[in-house]
C-alpha cells in the first residue's frame, strides 16, 4: 500500500503541476484582456449641478469615488469575480514517539517520530463571487499529495527484536538483522464559506469544509540471514466534514500597493476514520480492517504579503499552517491490531489519538475582475 500510494503521489503531483501553471497562465490573460478592454472605453464627462461645470464637494461624480477599500477589494475596484492560484511549499510534523523495534541491547532502534517527512507541494484554488454587498462566496480547494519518509537501520546480525505488544503480538524467539521503514501521506481539502459584507481591514467568514487524510507506514524486517521476512503495514483514511469560522483580515496597507493579510478559521469535524492492517510473515498473510466515526478538530492560520503589480492583479507570498486533532495516522494503528500467526482470534480497531501539523510557504498570484 505505501509503494502504491508513492507512486499515485508521483503522478498527481507532475498533474497538479501543469494545473497551477495552467491556472496562472489563464488568470494573468483574463486580466490583460480586462484591462485592454477598459482603456477603450472612453471616459465620461463629469456631471453638472447648477453651473456649466461646476460639481459641488458633496458629490460624487465617478461611482469609483464613493468606494471603500475592504478585503478582497483593497483597492476598490469593485470586482465580480476573484480568483488565486498558489503553490503550497509545505512540511509535515514528524508523527508521536512510538516505539516500533527494539534493540537487542536494549532501548528503541526505530521510532514513529524518526518518520519525519520532508517538503511536499501542491496547488490550491481560491474563487470569489462577489455578491455587491461587499461581501462574498469562497470557494477553495488544495491538494498535497507527496509527503515522505523513509529509515533503514544499520544491518547487524540479531541486533533487533520486536516490541511485545499490538500487530508484532509477543516477543519474538528469531532476532532481526535488517529493519526498513517508510511512512506517505496526502491532504487534501475542499472549501465553501459565505463571507460577510465588510468595509473596513476585518471580515467574517462562516461555512462548509471537508478535509482527507491519508496515511500508509512499513515497516519490513529480516532475521536469520535473511529466511525470516516480515512486513508489517497500516493503511488510514480520514474523511472530516464539519462546519467552520473564521475571519480574514488586512494588518498594513489597506487601499495601498503593498499590504499584509492575516487568516484564521477553525471547526469541529466528524471524521469518518477506516483503517486497513496487514502482517506478512513469509508466505503466510493476516489483515484486519475496522472503522470507527467520531468528533475532530481542524484549525488553519496564514499570514500573507501581497504587492499588487495592477488593481486587478496582485503577486501572493506568506506563511500558512494547518493542524488535524483527533485522527487515525498510520503508526497509531500498530498497537491496536493483533495479528498473530499463532493461531489466536484475529482482532483489530481504528485508533484515532492522533494529530498531524503542517506548515509552509505559500507563493502565487491573484486576480480581480
Amino acid at each position: 500500500m505505501a509503494e502504491a500510494l508513492q507512486g499515485r503521489a508521483s503522478g498527481w503531483r507532475e498533474e497538479w503541476d501543469w494545473l497551477v501553471v495552467a491556472a496562472i497562465v489563464a488568470l494573468v490573460a483574463l486580466g490583460f484582456v480586462r484591462q485592454a478592454q477598459a482603456e477603450e472605453v472612453a471616459p465620461e464627462p463629469p456631471l453638472a449641478f447648477g453651473g456649466i461645470g461646476e460639481v459641488p464637494a458633496t458629490a460624487c461624480p465617478a461611482p469609483a469615488c464613493c468606494r471603500v477599500p475592504h478585503v478582497l477589494d483593497p483597492l476598490a475596484v469593485d470586482p465580480l469575480w476573484s480568483g488565486r492560484a498558489e503553490a503550497l511549499l509545505v512540511w509535515r510534523g514528524s508523527p508521536q514517539s512510538l516505539a516500533l523495534i527494539d534493540s537487542a541491547a536494549g532501548g528503541t532502534a526505530l521510532d514513529a517520530s524518526q518518520l519525519g517527512s520532508g517538503m511536499a507541494a501542491g496547488p490550491r484554488f481560491t474563487l470569489f463571487r462577489h455578491t455587491g454587498d461587499d461581501g462574498a462566496v469562497e470557494f477553495n480547494y488544495l491538494r498535497v499529495q507527496s509527503f515522505q519518509a523513509q529509515q533503514a537501520l544499520p544491518t547487524t546480525d540479531g541486533g533487533y527484536v520486536q516490541t511485545p505488544h499490538g500487530i508484532f503480538c509477543c516477543p519474538s524467539d528469531t532476532p532481526i538483522d535488517t529493519v526498513s521503514s517508510s511512512l506517505t501521506s496526502s491532504l487534501q481539502s475542499f472549501e465553501l464559506n459565505r463571507r460577510f459584507p465588510t468595509q473596513g481591514g476585518w471580515q467574517w467568514l462562516t461555512g462548509f469544509r471537508w478535509v482527507e487524510w491519508r496515511e500508509a507506514v512499513a515497516i519490513r524486517t529480516t532475521g536469520v540471514s535473511g529466511i525470516v521476512n516480515n512486513t508489517y503495514r497500516s493503511s488510514v483514511w480520514n474523511d472530516l466534514y464539519g462546519w467552520q469560522g473564521g475571519f480574514d483580515s488586512i494588518l498594513y496597507g489597506l487601499g495601498g500597493p503593498f499590504r499584509i493579510e492575516g487568516l484564521g478559521k477553525a471547526g469541529l469535524y466528524y471524521d469518518n476514520a477506516v483503517q486497513t492492517s496487514v502482517r506478512q510473515a513469509n508466505s503466510t498473510t493476516l489483515d484486519v480492517s475496522s472503522r470507527v466515526g467520531q468528533a475532530a478538530f481542524v484549525g488553519e492560520v496564514g499570514l500573507t504579503a501581497v504587492y499588487d503589480v495592477f488593481d486587478w492583479l496582485s503577486v501572493r507570498g506568506g506563511y500558512a499552517a494547518f493542524w488535524l486533532g483527533g485522527i487515525a495516522q498510520g503508526p497509531n494503528q500498530f498497537f491496536a491490531q493483533e495479528l498473530c500467526t499463532n493461531g489466536s482470534p484475529i482482532t483489530g480497531r481504528t485508533d484515532t489519538g492522533g494529530s498531524v501539523w503542517i506548515q509552509g510557504i505559500t507563493l502565487g498570484l491573484e486576480a480581480r475582475y
